[in-house]
């Protein structure tokens, strides 16, 4: 394990496309979706430390494809289905998710999650499409790692305004807040933090009221796509360590909106990286 500081280790960089997926033909008012797909996936490595991954959706010939040509990443989420969720308690860690902000995580140096190799991986994918022709689209990511316990390992900590049983809740038409908070089980340094939300989001934020600490305030980016207002960007924070969280400290994720109508299904989520000790 290489002693959080330390010289940059030695990476390498693999590109693994997942699909394909054909989704329906829509409309700007009703697009089309494949909702809820899952697979059993590969992973990029039997045995490395993912110290990057950087996510896209393309079409077959590796071109981007986005809501300007139709297709929506509206999410996905990769969960290593032989570890643990570190906040909920439940089967399965999930390790990697964006939705269409396509969010690259980059860990500081010398920070790695592990990929051991009895992991088994499975993906969770949504996806929509704005164009009257049905579109046959991958996830396309490339992971970079370095070699098996050469890092310090991180864990995922999924912080979720929707709580444990569901990320959806519904926000009503103009500024809103919706809080959920967690009593930490898990210690350690936060070192990647990245949000996720909706169109309508403002920023979302996650704080450890104990210390009075914030641990990420993630802000939401936006631009025009195909005549409709697209979230493009969620805000990042990385540190060595940004901040510290102890065991039994109570952290709070607070989600902001101001939607221009009432909304159901949307989101608010702090996805988070922790090294022991």
């Amino acid at each position: 394990m290489v002693p959080a500081g330390a010289a940059t280790v030695s990476t390498q960089t693999v590109t693994v496309r997942y699909g394909p997926w054909t989704i329906p033909a829509g409309t700007m008012d009703q697009p089309g979706e494949l909702a809820n797909s899952f697979a059993l996936i590969s992973k990029p490595c039997s045995s490395c430390d993912i110290v990057g991954e950087k996510p896209d959706l393309v079409y077959a010939d590796g071109s981007t494809a986005n809501m300007d040509t139709g297709p929506m990443l509206h999410h996905f989420v990769i969960s290593n289905l032989s570890g643990r969720d570190a906040v909920c308690g439940m089967a399965g860690d999930r390790i990697w998710a964006s939705g269409n902000e396509r969010t690259e995580k980059s860990f500081p140096d010398g920070y790695g999650l592990p990929v051991r190799n009895l992991d088994r991986w499975g993906l969770l994918t949504d996806l929509m499409n704005y164009s009257s022709t049905p579109r046959t689209v991958y996830l396309s990511i490339t992971y970079t790692y370095a070699g098996a316990a050469t890092t310090t390992p991180v864990r995922s900590l999924w912080l979720d305004a929707g709580g444990c049983l569901t990320s959806d809740y519904s926000v009503p038409a103009g500024p809103s807040v919706h809080t959920w908070s967690w009593i930490s089980a898990v210690g350690g340094r936060l070192v990647f933090a990245n949000g996720h939300m909706h169109v309508g989001g403002v920023h979302v934020a996650a704080i450890d009221k104990t210390t009075r600490t914030t641990l990420c305030d993630s802000y939401a980016g936006y631009d025009t796509m195909a005549g409709m207002r697209a979230l493009t960007s969620m805000g990042t924070c990385s540190g060595n360590p940004i901040a510290t969280v102890h065991l039994g400290d109570l952290i709070t994720v607070s989600s902001y909106y101001d939607s221009p109508a009432a909304q159901d299904g949307v989101m608010g989520i702090v996805h988070a990286y922790l090294a022991a000790g």
